[in-house]
C-alpha cells in the first residue's frame, strides 16, 4: 500500500467557538482519486482551507508523508478571484505562482514561461497565452485557472468546483486530463463539488460531510440510494446506468 501522502489526525474544525467538523481520521495517498461532498454548510471549504494551510485545525494534527516538509499543491478556486482591472494575459496568470518561487527575482525565468505555456497548452488554450485573462469567456478563465494549477507540478491538486462556467465538453476534457495526470504522475486529487454524478464517476473513494459528522470509504458505499436520499432529500435518488452511477432528483406527482 502506498504511504500516505496526506494525513488528518482527529482534526476538528470550524470558526471561534463553532465547530463544523470534529474527530476527522483521514488519508489520501499518492495516486488517489478523493472526492468532497455534502450539503450547504457542512464544511466542504472549511476542510480544503485546513488541508492548504489556510484555516488552522481547531483541534488535532494534519501530517505530510514521512513527518516530512509540506507536499506542492495546485488549487483551483470555487470562483474567479483575478480582479479583471489587472491587465494580466492568460500566460500572465499562469505565471504568477510560478514567479512566486524565486524570491530574489523580480521576473519569472524563461523556464518559468516555458512551463506556463506547456500548462496552457494542457488544457487547450496555448492559442490564447497572450489574450487579456478579462476577455476569455467564462470557461476559458476557468480551463486558465486550472492551467495555473498544474504549472506548478503539484503532489496534490485541489479542485473546488473545477468545472464550474464549462461546457460538458469542456469540462469532460479538463477532469479526463487531470485523472491521466493522477495516474502517469502519482497525483493525489482532492475534488470538492456539489456535483454527485460527476464524484461517482470520477472519485475511486468519497469523504462526506453532514450535519451530524463526516464519513469516508469507497465510492460505491457512499454514494448510495439510501444514504444520499436521507442527506438530500427524498426526492434524490442514485440510479445505474452504463455501469456509471448517476445521482437524479425525482420529480414529486403533481409538481
Amino acid at each position: 500500500m502506498n504511504v500516505p501522502l496526506l494525513r488528518l489526525e482527529g482534526v476538528a474544525l470550524g470558526w471561534g467557538r463553532r465547530r463544523l467538523l470534529e474527530g476527522i481520521d483521514l488519508e489520501v495517498a499518492r495516486g488517489e482519486y478523493l472526492g468532497i461532498v455534502g450539503p450547504n454548510g457542512s464544511g466542504k471549504t472549511t476542510l480544503v482551507k485546513a488541508v492548504l494551510g489556510i484555516h488552522a485545525p481547531l483541534a488535532g494534527t494534519i501530517r505530510w508523508a514521512g513527518g516530512g516538509a509540506r507536499p506542492r499543491f495546485g488549487y483551483v478556486p470555487q470562483r474567479d478571484q483575478i480582479d479583471p482591472i489587472f491587465p494580466f494575459t492568460a500566460l500572465d496568470v499562469v505565471l504568477l505562482p510560478l514567479a512566486a518561487r524565486h524570491r530574489l527575482r523580480a521576473r519569472p525565468t524563461r523556464a518559468d514561461r516555458r512551463d506556463a505555456r506547456e500548462a496552457l497548452e494542457r488544457v487547450g488554450l496555448a492559442d490564447q497565452a497572450d489574450v487579456r485573462y478579462a476577455r476569455l469567456s467564462g470557461g476559458q478563465r476557468q480551463r486558465v485557472l486550472v492551467a495555473r494549477a498544474l504549472a506548478v507540478e503539484p503532489e496534490v491538486l485541489v479542485l473546488d468546483e473545477p468545472t464550474s462556467g464549462l461546457d460538458l465538453g469542456s469540462a469532460g476534457r479538463i477532469l479526463d486530463l487531470v485523472d491521466a495526470l493522477r495516474r502517469e504522475r502519482g497525483l493525489a486529487v482532492l475534488l470538492v463539488s456539489h456535483d454527485l454524478t460527476l464524484v461517482a464517476q470520477r472519485a475511486g473513494r468519497v469523504l462526506l460531510l453532514h450535519e451530524a459528522g463526516w464519513l469516508s470509504g469507497p465510492t460505491s458505499e457512499i454514494v448510495e440510494g439510501e444514504r444520499i436520499g436521507r442527506l438530500y432529500g427524498d426526492g434524490v435518488r442514485v440510479l445505474e446506468s452504463d455501469g456509471h452511477r448517476v445521482v437524479v432528483v425525482v420529480p414529486r406527482a403533481g409538481g
